[in-house]
């Protein structure tokens, strides 16, 4: 008997079925009824009914199970123990990202993770701002990298960044302000697409408006980034957001960006944790990944930001 004839009988017994325990490990169905034999033969009893619906346990099948599942738990274990003792860490770390962030950050992000830490696996969820501190707020996520709110209650957060944002328009737009800036009073009298209240940048935007003393004229409201490219390019409209997130866009010439002065809109990029989480050395390990990885995307000019 060897572990794998465990994990395989166990998925059997989890899955009722040779055929989808087959597909489940990658290995023939022939194989996997063979190592069953040779199991029930080794034990001297059946362990499974077979019907032609699929399989059930016998009695000695239940009694086995509990006991497969059992020396596969000390194996695992084990395994997380030695993994420990020699420094590799092992984990899973749930991150969200807004989507003008997860543009510039997640593939270099996530490359470095896999090389540095290959056991460490990544879930990561993309949403506004508003939505990825909901989500850490509910325990759905044990990190978020969000831009910072006037209402924010996150009190686990650090700075990671300020960056200015950017008039966006089609490269034949009519052209306003001057070729690399422009006044949020010129901005005023264009038609924009913007996220609509309360998100985060729409509020920003608003208090800048404010503060120049002139009335925005937002011709829609949309909240997916990908619709906010199509609506600029092709639909009339402008948008206000970070250079980073278009970054590309900008140096193939299809979309204009020009720095919005007077005022000068900028946000700050926050790092916030969920409290059960922060101490564990897996979440800690990704945090300084984040951390160097936002600094050389900065310093090497892949993002406009300011430190």
């Amino acid at each position: 008997m060897e572990f794998v004839d465990l994990q395989y009988f166990v998925s059997i017994a989890e899955t009722g079925s040779f055929t989808k325990s087959a597909l489940q490990n990658n290995v023939a169905q022939s194989a996997l009824s063979r190592r069953v034999r040779d199991l029930e033969a080794e034990m001297g009893t059946a362990l499974f009914y077979r019907n032609g619906r699929g399989v059930v346990l016998t009695e000695a099948g239940e009694t086995f199970l509990a006991a497969a599942r059992g020396i596969l738990a000390q194996r695992e274990a084990l395994r997380q123990d030695m993994r420990r003792a020699s420094g590799e860490l092992d984990g899973t770390v749930k991150l969200a990202v807004p989507p003008s962030v997860g543009l510039v950050l997640l593939a270099p992000l996530l490359r470095q993770i896999r090389a540095d830490h290959p056991r460490i696996r990544m879930r990561v969820l993309e949403g506004f701002s508003g939505h990825v501190a909901d989500w850490l707020a509910a325990g759905k996520v044990d990190l978020a990298v969000l831009y910072k709110m006037k209402s924010s209650t996150l009190l686990d957060a650090e700075h990671l960044l300020f960056e200015d944002m950017f008039l966006i328009s089609a490269p034949d737009a009519p052209p306003i302000g001057r070729a690399d800036a422009v006044s949020m009073a010129e901005v005023a009298g264009e038609e924009l697409v913007l996220p609509g209240s309360p998100h985060g940048l729409r509020l920003l935007v608003e208090d800048a408006a404010a503060r120049a003393q002139v009335t925005l004229t937002v011709g829609m409201e949309v909240e997916t980034l990908p619709t906010i490219y199509d609506l600029v390019r092709t639909g009339g409209l402008r948008t206000i957001l970070p250079l980073a997130a278009v970054k590309e866009q900008v140096a193939e010439g299809r979309l204009r960006a020009q720095h919005i002065m007077d005022p000068v809109i900028s946000r700050e990029l926050i790092l916030a944790h969920a409290p059960h989480r922060a101490a564990a050395p897996v979440t800690k390990a990704v945090v300084r990944l984040i951390r160097s990885k936002i600094g050389e995307l900065v310093r090497s000019g892949a993002w406009d930001g300011r430190i």
